[in-house]
């Protein structure tokens, strides 16, 4: 499957994207009403009601992948979007299933799935946006569009900083300590 990113095709899913944010929006207006979370699931913290997903996932959908598409295009072609950038957005999507998934089962086990991807960091570049937009489309029914955005968001921060930084000094330190042959 060859997906050309442009203007025409980032719009195309970012519509694809507010019609699902819309549905399940309706859909939990209409059967009992639009849930609203608080912040790291703490009565004391504000109330985020899940109607601010449909300004904020179709938003970061379209920034996301203006990220994707500029990327590589530094010379004005057209952008064809990489087996690696889909395989990024369904390991993002599907991190982001398994940690809804734990932490409604109330296991526990979510916490160490959310340390495992710190481990991941410093091997594979997982701040990259296909990463977050799949992660943040997994996590809209369980959390809302803003939740996960935000979350994501402090994330892919830390990842960056830890592939960036924390890698290249581990690596340079076991280049230097290495015995020469």
């Amino acid at each position: 499957m060859n997906l050309v990113l442009n203007s025409k095709s980032k719009l195309l899913i970012s519509i694809i994207v507010i019609v699902l944010v819309l549905g399940l929006t309706l859909w939990e207006h209409f059967n009992g009403g639009v849930s609203s979370h608080h912040f790291f699931h703490n009565k004391n913290m504000p109330k985020i009601s899940n109607w601010w997903g449909l300004l904020s996932i179709p938003i970061l959908t379209w920034l996301s992948l203006s990220i994707i598409q500029k990327r590589k295009n530094k010379n004005h072609e057209e952008k064809t979007v990489s087996r690696f950038e889909i395989y990024g957005f369904w390991g993002g999507f599907l991190f982001g299933v398994a940690l809804t998934i734990l932490f409604y089962n109330e296991s526990g086990f979510s916490n160490y799935l959310l340390l495992l991807t710190f481990v991941f960091a410093l091997f594979i570049p997982i701040y990259k946006p296909e990463y977050y937009l799949g992660f943040i489309l997994s996590m809209l029914y369980g959390f809302g569009g803003v939740l996960p955005a935000v979350i994501g968001l402090l994330l892919i921060a830390i990842y960056a900083i830890e592939y960036h930084v924390i890698r290249k000094a581990f690596l340079f330190i076991i280049n230097k300590t290495r015995p020469l042959s």
